[in-house]
């Protein structure tokens, strides 16, 4: 609108209102005397005075105005333009709505991928079980013929097709890490460490010490069930690989030195979270090593010396990190090695 409107009647200043609705408003409220406010209405008319039609959004009041003998003699109108805040909100409902869309669109792959995991899983496992179970049935009927050495390849082969089975159960475990949501419960971490030290099948001559005085957490059970029973896990079978001896020692032994197995878990409280530590007195990380153990299927041991899968560090990463906190490890060649994850206090 330029100067040239001054003290025109609003209706030939801005005829191109005339279809918008915003003349009948001024009538509705000389006939009743009762005031109208409008809130984000659109208008679409020159701003400017540049013959440029544009959209705009206005908050407005039209107040009637009265005399000695209360009748209304003209109105009195207040608009705000609030182009920018309407378009700055309807930015904002367009980015929520094309989330939710990816989100529904990511939990539907999910669900995709979970049901795919779960049928590959199944049906490669199957052919490893048939295969296991013919190699012990042709050694029991070869028995009379099967030297030591064919017996032996057998164990091996067995062997083998357990730790595929292995590596296949990790993959799973490890795509859905991080994903699986359960319920939030009142959890006394001093239980669940006895109740996940209990599902180690077998349990190796190793002193596991916990502090006293553990937390109480409003958290999922599972996933922080599952951090514990990794790091636990590593603890155990690394805690028994024989440390490397000084010069002296290998002097007087040609075999690497062992010593009593101990395990500590260790929590310390901070702020919005606690940090929790398990510690080992193996044989230790050396520190170039100690990124790559992070990795899915990193391991830095051969195979035959220490049997796992190299999936369970990984999971424990991306189920803490998933929550918001983060892990790490601290250790140095025959030092042991103390892994920390930290969990906040409630989700």
């Amino acid at each position: 609108m330029g100067e040239d409107c001054i003290g025109q009647p609003v209706r030939e200043a801005l005829p191109v209102l005339n279809q918008q609705g915003f003349y009948e408003l001024p009538d509705r409220v000389y006939e009743s005397g009762e005031a109208y406010g409008g809130r984000e209405e659109r208008a679409v008319f020159d701003h400017n005075g540049g013959g440029k039609i544009e959209e705009s959004f206005w908050n407005y009041v039209y107040q009637p105005l009265f005399d000695a003998n209360h009748q209304v003699y003209g109105i009195m109108v207040h608009a705000v333009n609030v182009t920018d805040q309407v378009r700055s909100r309807q930015e904002v409902e367009r980015k929520a709505e094309e989330l939710l869309q990816l989100t529904r669109a990511l939990e539907a792959s999910n669900r995709e991928l979970d049901q795919f995991a779960y049928i590959a899983s199944h049906g490669l496992k199957a052919p490893l079980r048939a295969i296991a179970n013919l190699s012990t049935w042709l050694e029991e009927d070869l028995e009379d013929v099967l030297t030591n050495d064919a017996r032996q390849q057998m164990k091996l082969l067995r062997g083998r097709v357990h730790r595929m089975e292995g590596l296949i159960d990790g993959i799973l475990q490890y795509s859905r890490a991080g994903r699986f949501k359960g319920k939030l419960e009142r959890l006394s971490v001093q239980q669940l460490l006895q109740e996940t030290i209990e599902l180690l099948s077998s349990l190796p001559e190793v002193q596991i010490i916990i502090q006293p005085e553990m937390p109480t957490l409003i958290t999922e059970r599972v996933p922080l069930e599952q951090v514990f029973l990794n790091l636990i896990s590593n603890a155990l079978k690394y805690g028994q690989v024989p440390h490397p001896k000084t010069g002296e020692e290998l002097q007087q032994s040609k075999h690497p030195s062992k010593h009593p197995s101990k395990i500590e878990i260790r929590v310390r409280e901070q702020d919005h979270f606690y940090e929790f530590a398990v510690a080992d007195n193996g044989a230790g990380i050396v520190p170039e090593y100690q990124p790559k153990i992070w990795g899915i299927f990193q391991r830095l041991e051969a195979r035959d010396q220490v049997e796992g899968t190299g999936i369970g560090l990984a999971v424990v990463q991306k189920t803490v990190e998933m929550r918001g906190g983060r892990v790490w490890v601290e250790s140095d060649i025959g030092q042991g090695a103390t892994f920390y994850f930290t969990w906040m206090k409630a989700h």
